[in-house]
């Protein structure tokens, strides 16, 4: 009995902290975009929930700015201005965002395969982080309407630990409303590895976006 208490004492540190963490949230959103020669502008709205749904995560709103360099070839660089949620001090918390972003799409048939690389930075008061996100998405037009998906982002670290620590698999669907309105709805299942505290997040999500 002795000796089952004694391993029981070593290995439950090493239970309690590789236990995952696991949230629902939802992410809303709308964005008004125009579309000047190879040139696209767009702004965006955020609102943001956690903890099963019940708090306020995060509101943030987003500048972007892209430009076909070729067929096929898109560049593009996005400024977020973050207010996150502080749940152990209370309030929120300010933080500035810059994504930069390169990206090349195929189209066959119906179907159109895309591949993104972003290098992001995010700053805040005391510190900085570094990332680097590529992302590959298959769309397929079922018709002029409803077009669904379904993509893969894995996330590396630039800054403390160097390594993989977060990936993404979304599935969604973009319904076009009319000419210059469409929703886009879906899925995400987020996993965070690589570090102290694992988690595993579901999301989902709704987004309202108008052309003009």
């Amino acid at each position: 009995m002795n000796r089952i208490l004694f391993i029981l004492f070593f290995i439950s540190p090493c239970l309690v902290f590789s236990q995952v963490l696991s949230d629902a949230k939802l992410w809303t959103g709308i964005s008004v975009s125009k579309k000047i020669n190879d040139f696209n502008f767009s702004i965006s709205e955020e609102y943001r929930r956690s903890e099963n749904l019940s708090q306020t995560d995060k509101i943030f709103t987003e500048f972007d700015i892209s430009y076909k360099v070729i067929k096929n070839l898109t560049a593009g660089i996005t400024y977020r201005f973050n207010q996150d949620r502080n749940f152990e001090q209370g309030g929120f918390d300010f933080n500035h965002r810059f994504n930069f972003d390169l990206g090349y799409d195929y189209d066959f048939n119906d179907f159109e395969f895309s591949l993104r690389t972003r290098y992001q930075v995010s700053k805040e008061i005391y510190s900085s982080d570094k990332l680097n996100r590529n992302k590959l998405a298959i769309k397929y037009k079922l018709n002029k309407q409803i077009h669904p998906y379904i993509s893969y982002e894995l996330f590396y670290q630039f800054n403390d630990i160097r390594a993989f620590n977060r990936d993404r698999i979304e599935m969604g669907t973009k319904y076009k409303i009319n000419k210059n309105n469409s929703l886009k709805l879906g899925y995400i299942f987020e996993d965070k590895f690589n570090r102290k505290n694992l988690e595993h997040n579901h999301i989902y999500f709704i987004n309202y976006s108008i052309e003009i």
